[in-house]
């Protein structure tokens, strides 16, 4: 009994491809996270000072100043330890809900959420090319203002596979003053219109 070409070249085939199937899948399940796997964003890494960009949101972390009182200028106070982060922010693409969706301070496995009270920055609606600026206030427990510690920025509010921007703060280098007002949150001039 013969075999043909045909049949040969089929059964190659065959073969050929079953064990590139089997390849691919061996390689997806090595590299493929596991259930229990964390997701986390996209991160950016910056620093203060300079603009560090991620898919629709530019920020730019002016200060970082520490205060036993904050207030407005609305006449707004409280006391307590706080961490208040200057920043300027504007969207890169659409103004379809481009705003500040999460701006978190992570101190070792503790993470501060930036207050709503008060006149801040927090969850500002932001338009491309037109820089806002404004204060975050991070209300801290007292023995928080030490220590290296990040701050996380992402125009959404759950940044699970989506960009978000960590800039390093070394608390143990920023100043206790007695009192902090927060910047009013306004409208600034972009760096093209300081040249």
């Amino acid at each position: 009994m013969t075999i043909s070409k045909r049949a040969v070249r089929t059964h190659v085939v065959t073969w050929g491809t079953t064990a590139a199937l089997l390849a691919g899948a061996w390689v997806l399940n090595a590299v493929a996270l596991p259930e229990n796997a964390p997701q986390t964003g996209i991160v950016v890494a910056g620093e203060a000072g300079a603009p560090t960009s991620t898919r629709n949101l530019v920020v730019t972390v002016d200060d970082v100043r520490a205060a036993r009182s904050v207030a407005d200028a609305d006449g707004w106070t409280a006391e307590g330890t706080w961490l208040i982060v200057d920043i300027s922010a504007q969207a890169i693409d659409t103004q379809v809900g481009a705003r500040l969706g999460l701006a978190d301070l992570v101190i070792g496995e503790r993470t501060f959420r930036a207050t709503e009270r008060g006149q801040t920055f927090s969850e500002a609606k932001l338009v491309p090319g037109v820089p806002r600026s404004g204060s975050l206030a991070f209300e801290l427990p007292p023995d928080a203002l030490a220590g290296d510690a990040v701050l996380r920025f992402s125009p959404v509010a759950f940044p699970n596979l989506d960009g978000m921007i960590e800039i390093p703060v070394d608390l143990d280098a920023v100043p206790i003053e007695t009192q902090v007002t927060l910047r009013a949150t306004d409208w600034t001039k972009g760096p093209e219109a300081t040249q």
